[in-house]
C-alpha cells in the first residue's frame, strides 16, 4: 500500500511538471507573438496591397467608378482566396521598406513601388490615411505568418473573384428626412403603446406646419 501510494505520487508530480512546463511554454510563446505584432516595423515586414474599384456619388447622380489602392488585413488576403465577390481586381505583395520612404517613421509612400500594382489602370489614387492603415495592416501578418505564403512578395494575383455588383460607395451620407426623424420617435414608447396610422399622419402634418 505504502509503495503504491508513493508510485501515484510520482507520477502525479511529474504530470504536474509537464503541465506546468507545458503552461509555461505556451505563455512565452503568446508573449513573443505579441511582442513581435507591436515592435517597430523593419523593412523585410510582408505586405499585400489590393486595387479595388469603388464608387462615388460626387453630390448625386450616377455613381462614378474609382480606383483606389488599399492595404490589405492578412484576414482580408485569407478571405479573398476563398473566392468571396470582392471589389479588388489586383493585389500585389511588397515589403514594408519597398513602400515606405521610412520604415520607422514613415511619412509618404513610394509610388513607384505600386507602379505592377496600377499599371492599365489610370487616374489611381491612395485611400484615405494610407500610413496608417498599412502599418497596421502590415503587422497582421506577423500574427498570421502563414498569409504570406498566397501571394510571394513582389509578385501581383488577378486570381480573384472580381464582382461589383454591389458596388462600394465611398461618398455615401444618409441624412434622415423630417418624416423619418417622427416616425423613428413615434415608433418608441416605454409602455409599448402604438398610435393608428391616422393619428400619426395627422401628428406628422401638424408638427411640419407648426
Amino acid at each position: 500500500m505504502i509503495r503504491t501510494a508513493l508510485a501515484v505520487a510520482v507520477v502525479v508530480g511529474r504530470c504536474s511538471g509537464f503541465v506546468t512546463s507545458a503552461t509555461r511554454a505556451r505563455t512565452a510563446l503568446c508573449a513573443t507573438v505579441e511582442r513581435s505584432v507591436s515592435d517597430p516595423l523593419v523593412a523585410e515586414n510582408y505586405i499585400a496591397l489590393g486595387l479595388a474599384k469603388v464608387f462615388m456619388l460626387n453630390g448625386g447622380g450616377s455613381p462614378t467608378a474609382q480606383y483606389l489602392v488599399e492595404p490589405l488585413t492578412a484576414a482580408t488576403l485569407e478571405t479573398l482566396q476563398l473566392g468571396v465577390p470582392t471589389s479588388y481586381c489586383r493585389v500585389l505583395a511588397l515589403t514594408c521598406g519597398d513602400l515606405f520612404d521610412d520604415v520607422a517613421e514613415p511619412s509618404s509612400v513610394n509610388l513607384a513601388s505600386l507602379a505592377t500594382l496600377t499599371a492599365d489602370y489610370e487616374d489611381v489614387k491612395l485611400c484615405e490615411d494610407m500610413i496608417e492603415r498599412a502599418t497596421a495592416a502590415a503587422r497582421t501578418f506577423r500574427r498570421r505568418v502563414e498569409a504570406t505564403q498566397f501571394i510571394p512578395v513582389y509578385q501581383t494575383s488577378e486570381d480573384l473573384n472580381f464582382n461589383t455588383d454591389r458596388k462600394r460607395i465611398m461618398d455615401f451620407h444618409f441624412e434622415p428626412s423630417f418624416d423619418d426623424n417622427v416616425k423613428q420617435h413615434s415608433s418608441i414608447d416605454v409602455y409599448g403603446r402604438t398610435d393608428d396610422s391616422d393619428d400619426l399622419a395627422d401628428e406628422i402634418k401638424r408638427l411640419a406646419e407648426s
